[in-house]
């Protein structure tokens, strides 16, 4: 949560508390501060609502994993090996999404140095990925229920704003 002495210092995207945008409600839902060294990772996840992270300090690799037909499950349905009770098609599990103990919207796998003996689906069906940069002043839309991987290049600073 951004602390109030610092909120000043975020600018929240008009559209995040407007709906006369028409990208969502304009309800503003919640603001993170992430500080970290570099190499600090935000494992391969998804979030529930539209988010824009702001990048401050230093730089941020994002890898961005669009939803497509067969891998916009949520892998509620997971049991620990991380395959899908309601769907036979193992594609629609490529993120193994609430294995090893993860929540529904978090990935088992280290997609950095995947374990494709233990993890194979994401290696024969995970869409292929966007890869953004992040330096100082850029903000990076990410859409609701996209799967997306984060790890700070150097010492870094920036801010998430998730809206409904």
């Amino acid at each position: 949560e951004l602390f109030p002495q610092v909120l000043n210092d975020v600018p929240i995207p008009a559209f995040c508390e407007s709906g006369e945008y028409g990208i969502g409600d304009g309800k503003l839902y919640h603001t993170m501060l992430w500080m970290g060294p570099r190499n600090t990772v935000s494992s391969l996840h998804f979030d529930p609502l539209d988010n824009i992270l702001m990048q401050m300090v230093g730089w941020k690799r994002v890898l961005l994993f669009p939803p497509d037909s067969q891998s916009d499950s949520t892998a509620e349905g997971n049991n620990d090996e991380g395959k899908n009770r309601h769907d036979s098609n193992q594609a629609t599990w490529w993120h193994y999404a609430g294995a090893k103990g993860n929540q529904y919207n978090t990935s088992a796998i280290d997609i950095e140095n995947p374990d494709h003996d233990q993890f194979p689906n994401f290696k024969n069906s995970a869409p292929t990925p966007y890869e953004c940069i992040l330096g100082p002043g850029d903000g990076l839309y990410i859409p609701k229920k996209w799967w997306h991987h984060v790890r700070s290049l150097e010492m870094s600073v920036s801010a998430n704003v998730w809206w409904r």
